[in-house]
């Protein structure tokens, strides 16, 4: 359950307390070389997204869609300062050591049973990865157990009741600061739950525990974004995208 404030409660002051609050609460990733020719109908859904998006018409993950709370795109939002892409993957593992207990605590205030441990379960990518549609933000897997699966990827058919997912995510901008981000979990729920989005309820909480929403329940106009994006994956994949080849890791 979100805390005691309310869901976005603490959404007024982002402007002096989080420069970079403005990611898309969703969970797509964008392969290397995307743009090239491929049969994976989750990769063209990822590769529509990195040839441009904010294409609405051609993107169901659009981050500057108006459902999006955190809209960069949006007339008083908070824009996103240029980040640096650049870092090698040693180098964004050696940021994210040093940021993510910082991480875990803030998100803990938000009350929400689902991350509480959430970095002691298995990640799933080797280190950090880049994902533009996350706000060019720095990100990294996370399953519990029950959905451990998720390691198969494309070949890890549907989630039980239970598994839960966690994105959390930093930003580290080119005058060399290094910003915690938010946290994005999907949680799937009992048959009937929300078929429309496969069954999977959307959350995200920002850098300073603040809750934005969740499917279902407060704030559920805030995540409605996520499960529409989701909802373009095909049915065998049970609305998951997955991590580019090259970050995954080997178990």
């Amino acid at each position: 359950m979100p805390n005691t404030s309310g869901p976005g409660k603490n959404l007024p002051a982002l402007k002096s307390a989080l420069p970079l609050a403005i990611a898309a609460a969703i969970t797509v990733t964008l392969p290397a070389g995307a743009g090239a020719p491929t049969k994976n109908p989750v990769a063209q859904i990822q590769v529509a997204a990195a040839k441009n998006p904010c294409a609405a018409k051609n993107n169901p993950c659009n981050p500057c869609a108006p459902e999006n709370p955190l809209n960069p795109c949006s007339p008083g939002h908070i824009k996103a300062p240029d980040a640096d892409l650049t870092l090698a993957p040693a180098a964004a593992e050696k940021v994210y050591k040093r940021l993510k207990k910082d991480m875990a605590m803030a998100f803990a205030l938000s009350g929400q049973a689902s991350v509480k441990r959430y970095q002691t379960w298995r990640r799933y990518n080797k280190t950090p990865y880049q994902s533009t549609q996350h706000g060019d933000r720095y990100l990294n897997n996370y399953g519990n157990k029950a959905a451990r699966d998720y390691g198969k990827f494309e070949k890890s058919g549907k989630m039980p009741v239970g598994a839960v997912l966690a994105k959390d995510s930093f930003t580290v901008l080119k005058d060399g600061q290094k910003l915690p981000g938010p946290i994005f979990v999907m949680e799937k729920m009992k048959p009937g739950f929300k078929p429309e989005f496969g069954n999977w309820r959307y959350s995200m909480i920002l850098p300073d525990g603040s809750f934005v929403g969740e499917t279902g329940g407060e704030g559920a106009q805030n995540v409605k974004y996520c499960g529409a994006c989701h909802a373009a994956v095909p049915a065998e994949h049970d609305h998951m995208f997955y991590l580019p080849v090259k970050d995954r890791a080997k178990f």
